[in-house]
């Protein structure tokens, strides 16, 4: 009977390993330095010492579309490949995007609160909502997550921009390279961006967005300057905010007890059943194409921005 591959899987994935028994599972931290590949979640990584740890390490499969947990450059200086579950979840994340955007313009979650509470009067339970068709939407990073947000936003009437480090061809929406200009010209500015641009959304953008605006994220919780979000949501130099991402996760539940016109989910994105079954067949075979020195099903192309 031969031996089985080690394979190390960082952080420990529960169920998913029981897929892996083929597999001798390693977990960090170890002394072992045998092995040549790495199974990851995308936020997570694998750190730089790590890799130095590692002599033998290939190959790092990661799930999800994200690798912000990866320091490419040194991954690539090692000959390291990197794989990713690209346009796997973008769909169910764009849902969770455009959950938000109804919730926060409806007041879904002020609304429910009243019910519970038994707060209910009427004639309004609570404050008039903004109707969605005619509102501005605007779109921070314009790859699949961003053009599944924007396919969506059609449908309920939005009128739709967006922002990236370079024009698309073939696109039928209105381009802005300026973000503090698309921020000042949104009712709601959705975060679709690559989680490596840490403060991307500035307090400077969440001004231009102002008192009437709503700014919802659904990239990775670093690309927003938390703190300054807050400040304005609790200032009304922001009108409300819909996040499913935070720069801490689990975030701290005090952080958000008097934070004031927010809608918060726990990093739901592309959590659906479909999606991560998905994804744990996208792991299981760029694992055993690379083990076999077959081509990597989905790897890492060039990063060139969104």
């Amino acid at each position: 009977m031969s031996e089985k591959i080690p394979v190390l899987v960082h952080p420990p994935l529960g169920l998913f390993e029981l897929q892996l028994g083929d597999y001798d599972v390693v977990h960090w931290p170890t002394a072992r330095t045998d092995m040549r590949v790495a199974i990851t979640i995308g936020h997570v990584g694998i750190t730089n010492a790590m890799i130095d740890a590692l002599p033998h390490l290939g190959c790092i499969v990661c799930f999800g579309v994200g690798v912000d947990g990866i320091d490419l450059g040194y991954a690539r200086q090692r000959g390291i490949a990197i794989t990713h579950g690209r346009e796997i979840n973008h769909e169910d994340v764009a849902d969770v995007a455009m959950g938000h955007i109804i919730a926060t313009a409806r007041m879904f979650s002020l609304g429910e609160r009243t019910l519970r509470e038994g707060k209910w009067t009427p004639p309004l339970a609570v404050p008039p909502q903004r109707r969605l068709r005619g509102m501005k939407l605007g779109i921070v990073g314009f790859g699949a997550i961003g053009q599944a947000i924007a396919a969506r936003a059609i449908g309920f009437g939005l009128e739709i921009r967006w922002f990236g480090p370079r024009e698309k061809p073939d696109v039928a929406f209105g381009y802005e390279p300026d973000l503090l200009k698309l921020a000042d010209w949104a009712d709601v500015l959705a975060v679709a961006a690559r989680g490596d641009q840490t403060g991307l959304i500035s307090a400077e953008v969440i001004k231009a967005l102002g008192p009437q605006g709503t700014l919802v994220n659904i990239s990775r919780g670093n690309v927003i300057d938390e703190d300054a979000l807050i400040a304005a949501l609790k200032s009304g130099a922001l009108g409300a905010a819909g996040l499913d991402v935070f720069q801490e996760e689990p975030t701290p539940p005090a952080r958000w007890a008097d934070v004031p016109n927010c809608t918060l989910t726990p990093h739901l994105g592309g959590g659906t059943r479909e999606a991560l079954y998905a994804g744990s067949q996208n792991v299981l075979g760029n694992l055993r194409a690379f083990l076999a020195g077959a081509p990597l099903l989905t790897p890492l192309a060039s990063r060139t921005g969104q």
